[in-house]
C-alpha cells in the first residue's frame, strides 16, 4: 500500500503540472500561433523564465495571421499573452495589421489587448497608436477591432495629425464603403464632433 501511495502521490502532483500545460497548448492553436524557433539557434529558458511560465500560463512573442470574409488580409503579434478564460485571451504589446482588397493598410500598436475568440473582436487599450497607409497618425485610449471583417473603430475621442493638418474627433470608425456599384473601398470615418486645424501645403518651387 505504501509503494501504492508514493506512485499515486507522485501521479497526481505531475498531473497537476502536465494537465494546465496540455489545455495551453490546445488553446494557443486555436486563437495563436506561437513563433517559430531554430532549435539550434534557440537559447534555453532560465530556471526563473520557466518557473514564471509554469506558474502564469503564459505564451511568449505569440503570433496570428488570417484573412477576413472580405478579403482584408490581419496579422497580430505582442509580446506575451495567457489565457483568462477558454474564450478570453490578455496580451501585452498587442500589435495588429489590417491590409485591406483596396490596398490600404491600417497599423495599431497598443500596451495592452484583450482578445475575445468566440466573438472575434480583439480590444487594445493602454496607449493605442494606429498609423494609416493614407498618412494619418491616430492616437486614442481604447479601439475594437473584429477579426473576422475590416471593421475598427475607437472606443471614444481621437487626435490626429494627416494631410489635411490635425483634428480632434469624438470616434474614428474604419469601415466599407458601397456607395459606388459594384466598387468596395474602405474609408476612415472621424465623426461625434469633429475639429480640424487646416494645414495648406506649401507650394511648390515657392512661388512668390
Amino acid at each position: 500500500m505504501a509503494g501504492y501511495d508514493n506512485t499515486h502521490s507522485r501521479l497526481v502532483a505531475w498531473l497537476k503540472v502536465v494537465l494546465p500545460l496540455i489545455a495551453l497548448a490546445i488553446l494557443s492553436t486555436l486563437f495563436l500561433v506561437s513563433q517559430r524557433t531554430d532549435p539550434q539557434r534557440a537559447i534555453p529558458y532560465s530556471d526563473v523564465e520557466v518557473a514564471a511560465i509554469l506558474r502564469e500560463q503564459r505564451i511568449d512573442k505569440p503570433d496570428y495571421a488570417g484573412v477576413t470574409s472580405d478579403g482584408s488580409a490581419i496579422t497580430m503579434a505582442a509580446d506575451s499573452a495567457r489565457p483568462d478564460t477558454a474564450d478570453s485571451v490578455t496580451a501585452s504589446a498587442l500589435r495588429l495589421r489590417l491590409e485591406t482588397p483596396d490596398g490600404g493598410v491600417l497599423s495599431v500598436e497598443s500596451g495592452r489587448g484583450q482578445i475575445d475568440t468566440l466573438g472575434g473582436r480583439a480590444d487594445m487599450s493602454d496607449g493605442v497608436r494606429i498609423v494609416t497607409s493614407t498618412g494619418y497618425i491616430i492616437e486614442t485610449k481604447s479601439l475594437s477591432a473584429a477579426l473576422n471583417a475590416a471593421d475598427v473603430e475607437s472606443g471614444g475621442e481621437i487626435t490626429a495629425r494627416g494631410p489635411m493638418g490635425q483634428l480632434v474627433a469624438g470616434q474614428m470608425q474604419l469601415r466599407a464603403d458601397t456607395s459606388e456599384e459594384n466598387t468596395r473601398r474602405y474609408v476612415l470615418v472621424f465623426q461625434a464632433g469633429v475639429h480640424l486645424i487646416y494645414t495648406p501645403h506649401p507650394t511648390q518651387g515657392g512661388g512668390q
